[in-house]
């Protein structure tokens, strides 16, 4: 019979993992020498600890433990969760920062006095700080851990979070000057820092204590094994699990915890074989995973980047960092790979079945172009409808998209459509960044493929059955947006940009002087116009082919747009 230890007490159901692990509890795993640092620095005037980690790493568990070793030294302790903050107060830093005063007060049990010191002729930042400096801190007898989690729901609110997290770090700043915020001593936790740029002399995640919670280590599975109180922990069988389990979960204490709760209840066998499966102990995990990944187009492509190859990739910044953040991803250096063994295994099946639902999509889109034309061809003057007829016949052999000579003539029938009805046309013309060079450096087939890549990304965003994509030149390809006004062009051409850069396709022009070297990069020209009889279609192509020169003029890798 399985069992779990809770203090000297044994019980016979442990309690389900999931939430912070009870200060009382037998379960909580240390990871030294992270707690003993904690519990010094927490004692220190004026001190700041930053705990970063995955969702379900642990950090609650750890804040709560240093909130409570706190205590036992005589310091007050208040806990702001931002979950608990209603997204009316996030969206504006003053209700914010005046919601984190008055919780800050009540918590301390003091009279709520945040109208007397509040100046809105000062701004909020000082009034906070006034505030702090004038009433609270002077009323206080002992030291307070403000301790602040959830942290990155700011980041939804980027205005509120620069302005709340330079405040942070001022209040920090203080401390080093004046004796009274000294009592003040922070303990902040997150998932990721890299939401909201910040200067280096504003930010809070470049000072005080930095704490990164580590996966468990296989020691440590087998000692929360054996808090588990599981059967013949040492045999040969059950080490096998536990090396099994510590290489599916990568060590997320989360993951351990729930496959030790439920061991009791399968075999190592169907446990293992299940994990990755909709019927598996994972499910509801992975499932919320998988939400948070479809709910953005652009980080689903880049974990699969991920996920397609065994070696780490180098990702754009913000999709590693947001990836990082969830806890499926892990740097290796400035590469980023499967955080663990579940996720590859799941995230291949799962976004592989999405990947053909798309092309399913793509082609069921294809169709209803070929309605659309049908039923042009019936309504269309007859000039119109001959340029028309040649739509799904001329396209560019490698790349799948229309050609050169197709665009024009689709061009000069979408124009004549938009001067009757009087409505914006938009072109988007983009050009890989030295893309010579690029072939120079890998040969003509890494050089194809790239091509392919790129004119699949741009078929992906041509929606609506009226868009065009063609290729225009060698490397140039041109986006025909009909019905388009100038923000949903740029909208399009720099959703286009960042996608492109996410395909990853490394690129190093190391050896060349003057030539960046990360991952392959293009330069977008856009151009709008809504045609008057005074006008010809070549002029909204020469205006494109400006925005695109002033983007590589510029420095390249960026979108700029011109009206007519």
């Amino acid at each position: 019979m399985h069992s779990v230890l809770q203090d000297s007490d044994s019980l016979e159901f442990p309690e389900f993992p999931g939430g912070p692990v009870p200060l009382n509890s037998g379960l909580y795993i240390e990871r030294p020498p992270l707690e003993p640092l904690a519990y010094a620095e927490v004692e220190k005037p004026g001190s700041l600890i930053r705990i970063k980690a995955a969702a379900a790493m642990g950090k609650s568990s750890l804040v709560h433990r240093i909130l409570a070793h706190a205590a036992s030294q005589g310091l007050a302790t208040v806990h702001l969760d931002l979950e608990d903050a209603d997204e009316t107060v996030l969206t504006s830093f003053s209700p914010f920062v005046r919601w984190v005063c008055a919780v800050l007060t009540q918590q301390l049990q003091q009279d709520l006095k945040i109208d007397d010191y509040w100046d809105g002729e000062v701004g909020s930042k000082v009034s906070a700080s006034l505030y702090l400096q004038g009433y609270l801190l002077p009323r206080l007898d002992q030291p307070v851990v403000l301790a602040i989690s959830q942290i990155d729901r700011l980041f939804e609110h980027p205005q509120t979070a620069r302005e709340f997290l330079s405040l942070l770090r001022s209040w920090y700043e203080k401390a080093k000057q004046v004796e009274l915020w000294q009592k003040l001593r922070f303990v902040v936790s997150y998932s990721t820092e890299s939401y909201v740029p910040l200067d280096i002399n504003q930010s809070p995640f470049n000072i005080g204590l930095p704490l990164k919670l580590p996966p468990f280590t296989a020691e440590q599975v087998q000692e929360l094994a054996r808090r588990y109180e599981i059967d013949e922990v040492e045999s040969a069988a059950s080490q096998s699990f536990l090396s099994h389990l510590l290489t599916l979960t990568g060590g997320h204490p989360y993951l351990v915890s729930l496959g030790l709760y439920h061991w009791r209840q399968q075999t190592p066998e169907v446990l293992l074989q299940q994990a990755a499966t909709e019927s598996g102990i994972y499910s509801n995990h992975l499932r919320r995973l998988l939400d948070a990944l479809q709910a953005e187009p652009n980080l689903e492509d880049a974990f699969k980047q991920v996920i397609s190859v065994d070696a780490p990739v180098r990702l754009e910044p913000s999709f590693a960092h947001k990836l990082d953040g969830l806890g499926l991803v892990t740097f290796v250096g400035d590469r980023v790979t499967a955080s663990c063994q579940l996720y590859r295994l799941y995230f291949q099946e799962k976004l592989s079945s999405y990947r053909e639902m798309l092309l399913k999509l793509e082609h069921l889109n294809r169709s209803r172009h070929k309605l659309d034309a049908l039923v042009s061809s019936l309504i269309t003057p007859a000039s119109d409808r001959e340029a028309g007829s040649q739509r799904y016949v001329q396209l560019d052999e490698l790349t799948q998209v229309a050609t050169r000579q197709y665009f024009e003539t689709y061009l000069q029938q979408e124009w004549k459509r938009a001067l009757r009805e009087q409505v914006p046309l938009s072109l988007v013309l983009l050009d890989i960044d030295y893309f010579k060079v690029y072939n120079e450096s890998y040969g003509q087939s890494a050089g194809d493929l790239c091509l392919q890549k790129v004119a699949a990304v741009l078929r992906e965003s041509a929606q609506r059955p009226a868009d065009l994509v063609a290729r225009y030149g060698g490397e140039e390809f041109v986006l025909l947006l009909p019905q388009t006004d100038r923000s949903g062009a740029v909208f399009v051409a720099e959703t286009l940009r960042l996608q492109v850069s996410a395909l990853g396709i490394a690129c190093d022009y190391s050896m060349l002087d003057g030539l960046p070297s990360s991952v392959l990069t293009v330069s977008v020209g856009v151009a709008t116009i809504i045609p008057d009889s005074s006008t010809q279609p070549s002029a909204l192509i020469e205006a494109a082919n400006r925005a695109l020169y002033q983007s590589k003029r510029q420095g390249r890798n960026r979108v700029s747009a011109l009206d007519l």
